[in-house]
């Protein structure tokens, strides 16, 4: 009742802004099968998934599985914390099986086991991922697909080699200008589409451009990836392909499901409600500039002379340059203090202490600012498929 009454007051809030302003495994590698037999989705829906039990189920079939409130409370988010979001079946796989192939746009096509790829120069990264439809739950009208709120974000320890120096091996043509990345996951259907996805040359090349095969200092666990994984620091989720089998270089952008017809984003601005065809929205790349508060939680009692709100804020090919705070309905700004900063493709977190003027209830409001001058929006773009929410965040607390 509490969450559905907070989201009453964020619409009526937002309306009224939008009126004044212009009118959050299992870690051996015998892992994959004994886990899979509990979660096979052709078994009973479980109740909760094995190593995730904390999560909240957002659907099991695909798995998509939300960070709790508590995973805030970790710069670093624990692997058993961390946002799963399938589009497939999950795959067995046996590492002693599993082989990585490079082809295409290649003079020498590569064929590579774990211990191949591990002759690589190793690189350890701390790098926020996010999904692209992470805050989906928040917009009006309601858009189409899972209904996150604020978990399906995390950060973690990466540990693999740079996809770069893969591909240097395997010398890409003159001709090559896309990557595509094929994982071993399969559709539930035979007439379904195979998830598979693309990203310019430019960024399969950038030496922060990995493929990992460790997470937090154990072997990647199944649901994020078992046995290797793409990492695209920077962009949503969906464009780090997990369970990584093939890696194709193209000429061209990849023209399948999940880049014609999913995670694309409007042209230009539209009506919200407004559906629009694909030709009228382009790719997915990179995040946007977002804050969120993490603390106090939504409809609390807090007391004391000075309360400590805390939030994280990131964004996507830059660095936060300010957080700003609101206890009053937007007329007053507050910069925030930055408490950790580790750099580019990491969220940042924040501190910002308040002596409320008296008792009440009070909306607090953050919002972020990038390096490039991009700033939170107080309404978001709307779109169908409800990706990248990245407005002002807002949360209502009682003070008593």
């Amino acid at each position: 009742m509490k969450e559905q009454n907070f989201l009453t007051e964020r619409r009526r809030f937002l309306r009224t802004l939008g009126q004044i302003s212009g009118a959050l495994f299992l870690s051996t590698e015998i892992l994959p099968d004994k886990l899979l037999a509990q979660v096979k989705e052709s078994a009973p829906e479980p109740q909760t998934f094995p190593g995730k039990e904390k999560m909240i189920v957002l659907s099991r079939k695909p798995i998509v599985l939300e960070m709790p409130p508590e995973g805030f409370e970790h710069f670093i988010t624990p692997n058993e914390l961390f946002f799963v979001r399938n589009n497939t079946s999950m795959p067995e796989l046996s590492l002693k099986d599993w082989k990585l192939t490079i082809t295409g746009e290649v003079k020498n096509p590569l064929n590579l086991t774990m211990e191949d790829l591990k002759k690589f120069k190793e690189v350890e990264s701390l790098i926020t991922l996010e999904c692209y439809g992470n805050g989906r739950s928040f917009f009006e009208p309601k858009a189409s697909g899972n209904q996150w709120k604020k978990g399906g974000i995390g950060t973690a320890l990466w540990k693999g080699v740079r996809l770069k120096d893969v591909l240097e091996k395997a010398r890409i043509t003159d001709r090559a200008k896309h990557v595509i990345f094929d994982g071993a996951d399969e559709p539930f259907t035979p007439n379904s589409p195979d998830f598979r996805r693309s990203i310019p040359i430019e960024k399969a090349l950038s030496p922060e451009t990995l493929l990992v095969y460790e997470m937090n200092g154990k072997p990647l666990p199944i649901y994020h990836g078992y046995p290797l994984r793409v990492l695209v620091p920077g962009w949503g989720g969906a464009a780090s392909v997990k369970w990584l089998i093939n890696i194709t270089v193209s000429d061209r952008e990849y023209d399948g499901f999940y880049m014609v017809d999913k995670y694309r984003h409007p042209l230009y601005q539209t009506k919200p409600g407004t559906k629009l065809s694909p030709k009228d929205m382009f790719v997915l790349t990179e995040l946007d500039v977002k804050s969120i508060i993490t603390s106090p939680l939504p409809e609390s009692r807090i007391s004391g002379e000075k309360i400590v709100i805390k939030g994280y804020a990131w964004t996507g090919e830059g660095h936060i340059r300010k957080v700003e705070v609101s206890t009053d309905s937007g007329r007053s700004w507050h910069k925030a203090k930055i408490v950790r900063d580790e750099g580019k493709y990491v969220w940042c977190s924040w501190m910002y202490e308040w002596q409320p003027p008296q008792k009440g209830y009070y909306t607090i409001i953050s919002k972020a600012t990038d390096n490039r001058g991009r700033s939170q929006p107080i309404l978001p773009l709307w779109n169908q498929d409800g990706y990248l929410y990245n407005a002002i965040d807002m949360v209502g607390v009682y003070v008593v």
